[in-house]
């Protein structure tokens, strides 16, 4: 039996035991050593580096795509991040920009991401340099997700980049596969607190969002927009005069 084989085979043991302690309830004389069981699954994961997966539910009509070759790094990713460790900042932040650069299409210069940031594939994301991943927050990319440089990504924004077709009556929206639209950030922007961008949208240069919208439209450079749908609330140009930043200038000294 090989390891993977080994993995598979201790996972549905488990799932055996756990059915029937609830069929016999007779979980809580078992539960400290399930629990300890499972721990061990974990660590098979991470000293084998096989990541078991079930099959997608919402796959449909999609062909089957090729076995994704970072998917240990993801899963270390989302691991350590429910360790003590990955609240300490100055090994966790590092740690993770790390493995985004081991995994991303492109991950810039001094990113930080902050804990339980979630993603599908990595391998369709870039990101900049200097931009912040705040917490819990979700980067969809099965199809390119594309984040500038100085952007700001506050807490709970969620990024799709793709769509279930809903068209064909013949089967139920989950079997009918997803449709992939790419989704842009420009730099020195801002995404508020539990933003959602929805497949296809692109937010253009210096733009802010506000917190709880969800973008269903692009969105033009230099734009303050909010709510559900996010539409524009005002636009501010640099001055005629004077200093003007720039993400090509890097980042101002001092900060």
């Amino acid at each position: 039996m090989s390891r993977a084989d080994e993995v598979h085979s201790g996972i549905d043991e488990l799932l055996g035991q756990f059915s029937q302690f609830l069929a016999n309830d007779d979980l809580p004389p078992n539960a400290e050593q399930f629990l300890a069981d499972t721990d061990r699954v974990a660590g098979e994961i991470a000293s084998t580096g096989i990541v078991p997966t079930p099959p997608d539910p919402f796959k449909g009509r999609v062909p089957e795509q090729p076995t994704d070759p970072h998917l240990y790094y993801t899963m270390f990713w989302r691991m350590f991040d429910r360790t003590a460790a990955s609240m300490v900042q100055p090994l966790a932040i590092p740690l993770r920009r790390l493995i985004a650069q081991r995994i991303f299409k492109h991950c810039g210069e001094g990113v930080i991401f902050h804990h339980n940031v979630l993603f599908s594939k990595g391998s369709n994301i870039s990101i900049g340099e200097y931009s912040l991943i705040n917490r819990y927050v979700m980067l969809d990319d099965r199809a390119p997700l594309t984040i500038g440089s100085f952007v700001m990504v506050a807490a709970g924004v969620t990024i799709e980049t793709h769509t279930h077709p809903f068209d064909d009556f013949s089967l139920p929206i989950a079997h009918a596969g997803r449709s992939g639209l790419p989704v842009t950030v420009g730099d020195n922007s801002v995404l508020g607190y539990n933003t959602v961008l929805m497949a296809g949208t692109n937010v253009g240069y210096r733009c802010i969002i506000g917190a709880n919208s969800v973008v269903t439209r692009d969105v033009p450079n230099y734009t303050v927009a909010g709510g559900v749908p996010a539409k524009p609330i005002k636009q501010y140009l640099p001055p005629e005069t004077g200093p003007v930043w720039v993400p090509s200038d890097g980042k101002p000294e001092g900060t």
